[in-house]
């Protein structure tokens, strides 16, 4: 192509950028003081969008990306897996610390009961996302119950301890993790703390510099966030729901977005429903595929 935008963020010096480009953009600028949605939105904008032809977005050999196509397939089933089990509910995250301090880790026989119902759960989770699929479904699952079992109590330890090494393990500080907190605010903050992390690797800055960055003013995990909260109700979870909530934050950053008529519903609701996030992206147009957007111009 002779000329074309695309969002990379620097020093990379080829490459379409990704999700993690836009984040750690979004990062930066809350870091250089942008106080607001619109205002860090605008300075990622700056320090992501590129122009140029195909040549300096991809780089000069093109067959780079057809050498990788396997790599990103096989990723699919962990893609599917977050896709489905990401959503899943295994405890009341309405209560407090201070609550579930109270209660005891669980004798060995009803842990392995507990954990037998967990499986059961995460398999007929898995089986929305890999289309009815039982042997990628229960694969999906026993590496949950595996994942599961590793963040588990270690002997002697009490539920606080447990809270505690997983929240700051996580990100958090002890501090943060008072009696009164609610388990599901702390788990949100530790997930975006998590995604601190990820920034932090990307832009060179240390975990501790980025840390005090505020979920609230980062666009793509408002937009996230909120397609979460408000996306149409749906049986199938693929892995494709993953990509289309990232493609979606990219409403923020284009003048037109096209997206497929579910996802293009998913951002009405949003819409309808959040005012500031409304105020943030552009024009959101539906294309069932390639040849649609041509048509369109």
């Amino acid at each position: 192509m002779p000329f074309m935008a695309w969002l990379r963020l620097p020093p990379a010096k080829e490459g379409l950028g990704s999700i993690v480009d836009i984040f750690a953009a979004e990062v930066m600028a809350a870091c250089e003081g942008h106080s607001d949605l619109a205002a860090v939105r605008d300075r990622a904008r700056s320090l992501l969008l590129m122009t140029g032809n195909g040549r300096q977005a991809i780089g000069e050999h093109g067959w780079v990306w057809q050498a990788v196509r396997p790599v990103i397939h096989s990723r699919q089933d962990h893609v599917t897996a977050v896709a489905s089990l990401g959503s899943m509910q295994t405890f009341d995250k309405t209560q407090t610390v201070g609550q579930l301090s109270k209660m005891h880790i669980a004798d060995p026989a009803t842990l392995r009961t507990k954990l037998s119902g967990i499986h059961q759960q995460a398999f007929k989770q898995a089986l929305r996302g890999t289309g009815g699929d039982e042997v990628k479904a229960r694969a999906m699952a026993d590496d949950f119950i595996e994942r599961t079992i590793a963040m588990g109590p270690t002997p002697g330890s009490t539920v606080r301890d447990l809270l505690l090494s997983t929240l700051i393990n996580q990100g958090l500080d002890e501090a943060e993790i008072r009696d009164e907190r609610v388990i599901g605010d702390l788990m949100r903050l530790g997930y975006f703390r998590s995604l601190l992390r990820v920034a932090a690797e990307v832009t060179g800055r240390s975990f501790a510099d980025l840390k005090h960055v505020s979920m609230d003013l980062i666009p793509s995990f408002a937009i996230e966030e909120a397609i979460q909260a408000h996306r149409q109700p749906r049986y199938k979870l693929p892995g494709s729901d993953l990509h289309d909530r990232h493609l979606a934050v990219l409403a923020a950053y284009c003048d037109v977005l096209y997206v497929d008529r579910r996802t293009s519903e998913d951002l009405l609701r949003v819409r309808r429903k959040e005012p500031l996030i409304d105020a943030l992206m552009g024009e959101v147009r539906k294309a069932a595929d390639f040849e649609a957007l041509l048509e369109k111009q």
